[in-house]
């Protein structure tokens, strides 16, 4: 009900999409080996245009030094946007947008990376690959969240959304950059949209909140759904506890 102030990760300047700004935004938390992990993009680099960096701390009081995770050498490329998933084998999955990277379809304005550590703290070093789909070749674009459910076969599915189209990206080989599909999601296009695995579903049932378009300029409706992963369940619990709020419904998801 009630908040307190407690610390400060970073200070910026104001929000700004000109190269040359000092802004941090697009924060993502992320809890490991009993530190928190504060992500955000980072302008305030002069040898980068933006790059992604975080933050640790042991006590939410005091934050260790900036850590990068994605950067480039070509000053005016602009990766933003961080989404963390850690996977079945205990690996962690990260994706991001890259703004001005060349190479890519027209349609693809901030091409989709992702990168795969050992922590999530590591990812500085780690390969980039590009999020493209191998049954129909389209690449991802702007603005992802990233997911992984232990349900649709041995490895789990990692779920991956983009805003530049309705379509879920989707892995069941832990990120093997030749084993993603692009997948139909039953939801509209929507910028960033969040995905949530619901408890008690076998790990098979997204929870999914679209806000709608950013580039739209028709009135926006926040909206959620679900989406259900292909393939068998899983009994392992990875995801919660909590009631299921579907356990009345007598919907089957098994398929």
């Amino acid at each position: 009900k009630t908040w307190s102030y407690v610390s400060t990760v970073a200070k910026g300047g104001r929000p700004d999409t000109n190269d040359g700004g000092s802004s941090v935004w697009e924060p993502f938390i992320m809890a490991h080996e009993n530190k928190i992990g504060y992500f955000y993009s980072d302008w305030r680099d002069k040898l980068h245009s933006q790059k992604l960096s975080h933050q640790e701390s042991t006590d939410l009081l005091t934050w260790g030094p900036i850590v990068n995770d994605a950067r480039d050498s070509n000053y005016t490329i602009r990766p933003g946007m961080t989404s963390i998933a850690e996977m079945g084998n205990g690996k962690f999955l990260f994706t991001y947008e890259v703004d001005k990277l060349q190479g890519f379809p027209a349609y693809a304005h901030q091409p989709l990376n992702y990168k795969i550590a050992d922590s999530p703290f590591e990812f500085d070093s780690a390969t980039p690959y590009p999020i493209v789909s191998a049954n129909d070749n389209v690449t991802a674009s702007s603005a992802p969240q990233v997911i992984w459910s232990p349900a649709g076969g041995k490895n789990g599915t990692i779920v991956v959304t983009a805003s530049h189209e309705e379509s879920f990206f989707l892995n069941t080989k832990y990120g093997d950059p030749k084993a993603r599909i692009r997948v139909d999601s039953g939801h509209g296009v929507g910028y960033s949209r969040a995905l949530q695995i619901i408890p008690s579903t076998d790990g098979k049932v997204v929870l999914v909140f679209n806000g709608g378009s950013w580039e739209s300029h028709t009135p926006k409706s926040v909206t959620c759904g679900d989406y259900v992963i292909p393939g068998p369940g899983s009994s392992e619990d990875t995801i919660s506890q909590c009631s299921n709020p579907l356990a009345s419904s007598s919907e089957d998801y098994d398929e």
